[in-house]
């Protein structure tokens, strides 16, 4: 795996920071096991930039506003229209007039992407297993508890 190759250090260079280590399991879960178990579930247009999307309205049934969408996933709206545009054409979201607001539009998930999502949690999960037998159930359970911990601070 290359990214194990990138983390072993060079005498004299500086230990990875933070951020750095929190991105490179990401990407690696995400290329090299959410992706892969998507493509091989008839999910294969679903890409890491999407999940954001999903996740997003999975936790909102009735839906939410383009803006919304993209401050959660912290892009331009712009950006999140393209998204959606994607997840629209594969048939996993689509717009639908605001309940509240019959001028504005909400996106929400269609039975396909309710499917992709639960597909992309039990991907996730096979991805945990794999790490867990890589370092240890408990650690990985540590992990998790600690990042929930500073989740929890951020969100204040």
């Amino acid at each position: 795996m290359a990214i194990a190759a990138a983390v072993g250090r060079r005498p004299g260079e500086k230990e990875l920071g933070l951020g750095t280590l929190l991105r490179m399991p990401y990407q690696t879960m995400m290329t090299d096991g959410v992706e892969p178990a998507l493509a091989a579930t008839g999910y294969g247009e679903i890409r890491s930039a999407h999940l954001p999307v999903i996740q997003a309205l999975a936790r909102n049934p009735a839906g939410l506003r383009s803006t919304e969408l993209a401050m959660y996933a912290r892009i331009t709206k712009q950006s999140m229209g393209y998204l959606v545009d994607h997840l629209g054409a594969g048939g996993y979201a689509e717009r639908a007039p605001d309940p509240t607001d019959q001028r504005a539009k909400v996106v929400r998930l269609t039975e396909r992407g309710w499917a992709a999502s639960t597909a992309i949690r039990a991907a996730v999960r096979g991805v945990e297993a794999e790490w867990a037998q890589r370092i240890g159930a408990a650690r990985v359970e540590e992990l998790k508890a600690i990042l929930r911990d500073l989740v929890a601070t951020l969100e204040r």
